[in-house]
């Protein structure tokens, strides 16, 4: 008999609450296991609460259902084509089988609903088994009145520009009604929602937020406990085996015993100085290394990685991000640049005023250009025509707050010889860019970086510009510059795991009693980003892999 005195005991012991940890708890409580969720903050929801919410799910029911053809096969060699040798074949192969599974598995077990994200294209459709739409999906709509803790649930302080509430294809469309107005037609509940929002506090939420509600919820209904401000202290080991964990609660160390696990899914360690310098290096500077540009959750600081470390556990991608361009607004919280960098009229230089990447690309990919790019500063340029039409870093189409050109948030001139006295970047590298763009956007190709050319950029661009949607030229005073820095969603590197969700160490043995999701655990997209959703479909993937094993055993 074990010689510890436990003070709790369960089946399986679930660290974090974001859509990983959530998605373990849920099924495992729904497949018959006692479950005790842990949150070392005040407030649930992780990064995912802050996030778009968006899964990508290769051969969802959702595509099923709409008639878009998907395979396993397809969605296989995508991955392989794009990942490489990182990760081992059998843990993709066990992702793509068991995503579709889960989601399936998730609307019918669960309070969660899915909407299709249509048309939104994998980050590279034209490689091979790439998908021109249908595999992101994101949650439902839904009240917060319903929940018992709404109040505790995590929230942005940068919330999307006027407040508003909806789903990614709503917002979409509203964006680009001028391209499509029966558009409008589709989208016909986002405005009695929001109103309703307005003048009845219903409390309605979307995107990361939706998503995490639906989860809490689903757990509310079962009385599954969610001890909140209870930190990880340590994994308790015997025999070689994971058989519980210590923990803060109520400023007293507790034990639990966890008869048939632990779930780690406590996020990444994006918000700790010291590791990010560890494995990063110096490169990035010290409001880099401090994590100021990440739009991870304040309470990822690794605490689920070094707990599986001290035990022995291996860890992988270390030296990666889910790399994100991000806008510093003074005082607040990242605003994270998608969508933004495929419309028409604007440009990325560095400081010598050259382009030095198509701006619409995959944002995980531009993102690391960006740390990597030798001449930063760089500075998003564009002119009025896109100020007047499009929303940015926080702010509505031709609506430009004075205090953003006060602190220098925004920096505006007359001239684009003035603009770069403003931001420091060469005069005459700027007007040669410039001058070379705006002849390319008049033809509508991009010769430097075929921006416009694949399906992801499309999707981003404006479909009412001609030629090229995405290419549109700088030429229209005031002109503006905004700087932007490579920030990232969360650190891709964590615990070392099987096809099981199973924690190994260096030998490839097993941890026993010991699984990892999220970004605690190394990414099963390796060095890549697959898609709208990759972070969050694999990390509720491989939570409900985890949570299927540990009912098994």
């Amino acid at each position: 008999m074990s010689g510890i005195n436990w003070d709790h005991e369960t089946d399986l012991v679930v660290v974090g609450t974001g859509a990983a940890g959530l998605t373990a708890a849920v099924v495992a409580d729904n497949e018959g296991l006692d479950v005790i969720v842990l949150e070392k903050e005040a407030f649930y929801g992780g990064t995912t609460a802050l996030s778009g919410g968006v899964a990508w799910i290769p051969n969802n029911p959702l595509m099923k259902r709409a008639g878009i053809d998907d395979n396993p096969d397809d969605a296989l060699t995508y991955l392989k084509h794009n990942i490489g040798q990182r990760v081992a074949e059998a843990k993709l192969q066990a992702f793509v089988d068991s995503a579709p599974v889960m989601a399936e598995y998730m609307e019918s077990n669960s309070e969660l609903e899915f909407n299709l994200v249509h048309g939104f294209p994998d980050y590279r459709p034209e490689t091979p088994g790439g998908s021109k739409g249908g595999r992101s999906i994101d949650p439902k709509v839904i009240s917060g009145r319903r929940l018992k803790d709404f109040g505790k649930l995590r929230r942005s302080n940068l919330a999307v520009p006027g407040g508003v509430v909806g789903s990614v294809t709503e917002l979409r469309r509203l964006a680009f009604f001028r391209a499509n107005p029966l558009g409008l037609l589709q989208v016909w509940k986002f405005f009695p929602r929001n109103l309703w929002n307005k003048i009845a506090g219903r409390k309605h939420i979307s995107n990361g937020g939706a998503l995490i509600s639906r989860l809490r919820l689903s757990l509310q209904q079962k009385d599954v406990p969610l001890w909140m401000e209870t930190p990880l202290e340590e994994l308790v080991i015997e025999d070689g085996a994971v058989t519980g964990v210590r923990a803060m609660k109520n400023g007293t160390s507790v034990t639990i015993r966890a008869r048939k696990g632990v779930v780690m899914a406590a996020g990444g360690f994006e918000r700790n100085p010291t590791m990010r310098k560890q494995f990063f290096g110096e490169k990035g500077g010290d409001d880099w290394n401090d994590g100021s540009y990440t739009s991870g959750s304040r309470g990822n600081t690794g605490d689920g990685i070094k707990a599986g470390s001290e035990i022995g556990a291996a860890v992988d991608l270390m030296d990666d991000m889910w790399w994100m361009p991000s806008l510093m607004p003074p005082g607040s919280s990242p605003a994270i640049v998608v969508f933004e960098r495929g419309l028409p009229h604007m440009m990325i230089v560095n400081a010598q005023g050259e382009r030095f990447a198509n701006e619409a690309r995959p944002y995980n990919e531009l993102g690391r250009i960006i740390y990597e790019e030798t001449a930063l500063p760089a500075h998003i340029i564009f002119d009025h025509a896109y100020r007047s039409k499009y929303a940015i870093g926080g702010m509505l189409p031709g609506i430009t707050p004075e205090r953003y050109i006060e602190n220098g948030y925004v920096k505006r001139a007359d001239t684009l010889e003035e603009l770069a006295k403003h931001t420091g970047i060469d005069a005459a590298g700027l007007a040669q860019t410039v001058a070379r763009f705006n002849a390319m956007a008049a033809s509508g190709k991009d010769e430097d970086f075929s921006k416009g050319e694949s399906a992801f950029d499309l999707y981003a661009g404006d479909p009412a510009h001609r030629p090229n949607p995405c290419l549109g030229p700088v030429a229209t005073p005031p002109f503006y510059a905004m700087e932007v820095k490579a920030g990232d969603l969360g650190t891709k590197g964590g615990l070392l795991t099987n096809e099981y969700a199973q924690v190994l160490r260096e030998d490839g043995t097993v941890v026993a009693g010991l699984y990892a999701a999220g970004n605690s655990s190394a990414s099963v997209m390796g060095n890549y980003y697959p898609g709208a959703g990759g972070t969050i479909g694999a990390g509720m993937t491989y939570a409900y892999i985890a949570a299927m094993d540990a009912s098994a055993q």
